[in-house]
């Protein structure tokens, strides 16, 4: 059976309509913990797997889930111009949320706030900012970051026995 061109065009224009309509539920929920909040800190510090404690100036808490956030340290790298990025994928343990989040924009909620460490990366970026290579990743065996008295906390054990850590003020 074969329908005129306007009853086509109108059935798709309908799903389509209904589908933009329906979505918006969504849409909203999900914006409510996606987005990133990222700040500069006066007093912040990460060591790496090389064990060599290092200054950072940047922290960037990305809202991934509900109960996912990533925590990047980013400081100076050994070569002037270079930097290092410690990034944490963290489990949510506590509520309220870390972040209150409205279309990607963020906001750090002030209070105590704990998660569970599931991995850790290292990563390195050259002058132009172009990553000098694959990061280097693992699955936490044990770990936690906490927030108390806005001074934010990561340690990390990694499999072979290195670990990791990171601290700042928000």
């Amino acid at each position: 059976m074969c329908f005129p061109s306007i009853v086509r065009e109108g059935a798709i224009a309908s799903v389509l309509i209904a589908g933009m309509v329906l979505a918006l539920p969504v849409h909203a929920a999900i914006e409510a913990f996606t987005g990133r909040h990222q700040t500069i800190s006066r007093n912040c510090r990460f060591t790496p797997m090389t064990g060599k404690r290092r200054d950072c100036k940047l922290i960037q808490i990305d809202g991934r889930t509900a109960t996912i956030l990533s925590l990047r340290f980013i400081g100076d790298g050994e070569r002037p111009g270079s930097s290092q990025r410690l990034t944490f994928v963290v489990s949510t343990l506590s509520t309220p949320p870390l972040l209150s989040c409205n279309l990607g924009r963020c906001q750090l909620r002030t209070g105590d706030w704990e998660g569970k460490i599931n991995g850790v990366s290292e990563t390195n970026y050259d002058v132009d900012g172009l990553a000098e290579g694959v990061p280097n990743a693992w699955a936490v065996r044990q770990g936690n970051c906490s927030v108390q008295a806005g001074r934010m906390t990561c340690r990390a054990e990694v499999p072979g026995g290195g670990q990791i850590s990171a601290e700042a003020e928000l």
